[in-house]
Formats: C-alpha cells, sequence, structure tokens
C-alpha cells in the first residue's frame, strides 16, 4: 500500500503498446550471428539497471561496437541518431540523450571530448575505454584518418502477424491460433513470398496462401520460375483450397 497521499509514478516508456502483443516468432537458427556480452553484464549490471531505454541502449551500443571497424571503438550522439531503428527505439533523440547520460551517471559509459571534435565521445567502461579517455584527457588522442562508415541496424523481418494484418485484414482469435501453427511449420521467408504472391493475384485469403506453402512443402520449393509459376497460376489455388477438381 501506498502512503496517503503519494502517487505511484509510472515510467511511460514501459507502457504496453499493441505491437508489444505480437508475439516474437523465435530466433533464426540458420543466422548464427553471436553479440559478445561479458558476464559483468548479467552479474553486476543488469540487476542495477532500472530503465527500459538505458537497458535496450546499451544493448544496441554492444551490438554497434561489434560492428565497428575502427581500432578504438567509441559512440558518438551523432552517429547513433542516424539508426532510425535506435530512435524508435529509445522514444527519440531526446530519450537518446538521456539514456546516454543515464549510463554515464552509472559508470557503464564514458564520457570525453576530444580537443579537435566538436561532440564527445561515448566508450563502454572496458579497459580499452578507459585507456581511451585517459589518451583524450592528456590531449594524446590521435583520431582515425578513415571516416566510419554509417552503422545501422537492419529492419527486423515482419513476422505473420504482422503481414496477415498488413496484407490480408484483421486478425480474430481463432485466425491467430492458425498463424501460430502455420508459423511453427513454415518459414518466414516461405510466409512472406507466398503473401507477396496471394496480394499480386488479388486473392487475399489465408487458405489460398496455405494452399501454396503447401505444395511447396510438398514438392519442394523450386526455383524461381517455379516462384513464377505460382503466381501465374492461382486457379489451381482457388481450386484446392475450395476442394474442386478441374
Amino acid at each position: 500500500m501506498l502512503p496517503a497521499g503519494s502517487h505511484l509514478k509510472v515510467d511511460r516508456r514501459f507502457a504496453m503498446t499493441p505491437e508489444t502483443h505480437t508475439p516474437f516468432s523465435g530466433f533464426d537458427d540458420e543466422n548464427r550471428l553471436l553479440i559478445r556480452l561479458p558476464e559483468a553484464f548479467f552479474t553486476q549490471l543488469l540487476p542495477k539497471l532500472d530503465s527500459l531505454t538505458s537497458l535496450r541502449l546499451i544493448l544496441y551500443l554492444f551490438w554497434h561496437n561489434e560492428q565497428q571497424e575502427r581500432p578504438i571503438r567509441y559512440f558518438t550522439s551523432s552517429e547513433l541518431a542516424s539508426d532510425n531503428t535506435l530512435l524508435d527505439m529509445v522514444d527519440g533523440e531526446e530519450g537518446l540523450s538521456e539514456a546516454l547520460t543515464d549510463l554515464v551517471n552509472q559508470g557503464v559509459l564514458l564520457q570525453a571530448k576530444p580537443r579537435t571534435e566538436d561532440q564527445p565521445y561515448y566508450f563502454i567502461n572496458t579497459s580499452q575505454g578507459r585507456a581511451a579517455i585517459e589518451a583524450i584527457r592528456e590531449d594524446k588522442w590521435q583520431s582515425a584518418s578513415a571516416q566510419q562508415p554509417p552503422i545501422i541496424m537492419p529492419e527486423a523481418e515482419p513476422n505473420i502477424f504482422k503481414l496477415y494484418e498488413e496484407n490480408i485484414g484483421a486478425i480474430t482469435p481463432m485466425m491467430a491460433e492458425i498463424l501460430k501453427d502455420d508459423e511453427q511449420t513454415y518459414p518466414n521467408s516461405w510466409i512472406k513470398d507466398a503473401i507477396e504472391i496471394a496480394v499480386a493475384r488479388n486473392a487475399r485469403n489465408w487458405k489460398y496462401v496455405q494452399a501454396i506453402l503447401t505444395r511447396w512443402q510438398k514438392e519442394g520449393r523450386g526455383d524461381e520460375q517455379n516462384r513464377r509459376n505460382d503466381s501465374q497460376d492461382p486457379d489451381s489455388y482457388r481450386q484446392s483450397w475450395l476442394g474442386r477438381k478441374q
């Protein structure tokens, strides 16, 4: 119970949105790109982080750190703000600035401004990051001559529920169960392509999509020619899900 006259403070960044109700489709076994996280992240840092935005940002920075090509890895707010995917995760540039400040205050990130630069650099608090901060403070920092290419997080592939809503219609509880089963049965790339075929032939019906997927499962996906044949011969699929014969 809260004391009389007190109010519960709710961080709006933790509020549930319709997007959070969309089930995660699972990790792709074919894509085994791994991002390294130090053990101390789980044992020391994670229990202390009480901001979802800061948690999202530091996980993003570990990913960003792995993508960099420069010998000493760091971040700038302008580089980070160029990634719209990140801005969506942290509630815009204001949320990014607040999260950077929070991580600096907690000692997760180190911050220093090289004399020749117009904005501060951020480093993950590692031995390399601490050495870089010391070099900047002693005016021994040498900026890399090569320009770092922009690092942008690729957009997530839409899952079966989003594809259905965008191309076919609203999802009923019964249809949600059907989609869950089909998502476990077919690869996401197949589902996406089958929906594209159905939309191209103006057959926005899930049974039509299922007929394409069933054929691919039974006969093999085939090559690009087979895909063209699928899109050019919708009648056979329409007849299959209607239970009719030629």
